[in-house]
């Protein structure tokens, strides 16, 4: 998997080549998983909150060394089929996958004088088919961001979590860290500059706590971390990262890095930029 690609400046004013490039792209995403190829589809979502585009530059920046790992990026609900995921090793959801604001990716939404409302991402059709692959196919689950503000309850039960309302953006620690999981061996406190502070309460059993957040403005602490299992699956939950400013702490991308490992079952390889810059 490679990082964005570039085109010239003639094949972006030719209207013939543009084509081309874009249904080459897009053949190339749906294309079936290569023999011992990873991948990793990824549920980008584009509101007045979040920048998905982004994002998928980050995610995208995180797992570049990777190089049997394509990344999908889904850019529209619309766009998110089952058969997508039906032989992906990892999902990961950036959005609450209520009804997107506007659809970039309808008709002629490119340039367009009036918004073209999207399409929730939640279905119960897609839902089904995403519990179906983690618990009897084994794909990870990272469930980050505003996934748990999707008010859908079957999914937060899935996740085994009770979602608590996001307060102001604000600095916020990553605190109280859970170092004995996979996940968080070796990551220590941690800022993230501007962030909503979203909450769970964590159900007791067998779900895992894996950090807290701080927030620097309210004092109010929350439970923002969490991993467990379910069937043959792993699901991680991570809660900062609604603003692009979680992605510039190296910490922060060692967490995704290391999560995505652990939720496909895989031994957890050390992260290249895997530097604390506050504490160990």
């Amino acid at each position: 998997m490679g990082i964005i690609g570039t085109m010239s400046k003639r094949a972006a004013h030719a209207g013939g080549a543009l084509a081309g490039v874009t249904a080459t792209t897009a053949s190339a995403a749906t294309a079936a998983k290569a023999p011992g190829e990873t991948k990793i589809v990824a549920l980008m979502s584009t509101s007045t909150r979040y920048n998905a585009v982004a994002q998928e530059i980050a995610l995208r920046s995180i797992f570049a060394g990777k190089r049997n790992w394509r990344l999908i990026a889904v850019r529209s609900n619309r766009l998110f089929t089952p058969d997508i995921i039906g032989d992906a090793d990892l999902l990961i959801s950036c959005g609450s996958g209520a009804e997107e604001p506007v659809d970039l990716f309808s008709g002629d939404a490119g340039i367009a004088d009036a918004v073209g409302q999207g399409t929730p991402l939640w279905t119960k059709g897609n839902l089904d088919a995403v519990m179906e692959n983690i618990t009897k196919r084994g794909m990870g689950f990272l469930a980050l961001h505003d996934t748990v503000q999707a008010r859908n309850p079957r999914l937060l039960e899935f996740l085994d979590v009770t979602a608590l309302p996001a307060k102001e953006p604000q600095p916020l620690w990553i605190t109280r860290i859970n170092k004995e999981h996979p996940v968080m061996k070796g990551i220590g406190k941690f800022l993230v500059p501007l962030d909503d502070q979203h909450g769970v309460i964590i159900k007791p059993g067998s779900t895992d706590t894996l950090f807290e957040t701080t927030a620097v403005h309210e004092k109010r602490q929350a439970a923002s971390g969490w991993a467990l299992e379910r069937g043959k699956g792993r699901i991680v939950g991570i809660l900062p990262g609604c603003t692009t400013t979680a992605y510039t702490a190296p910490e922060y991308r060692n967490l995704l890095w290391r999560a995505a490992h652990w939720a496909m079952n895989r031994a957890i390889e050390p992260y290249p930029e895997a530097d604390n810059t506050l504490y160990d």
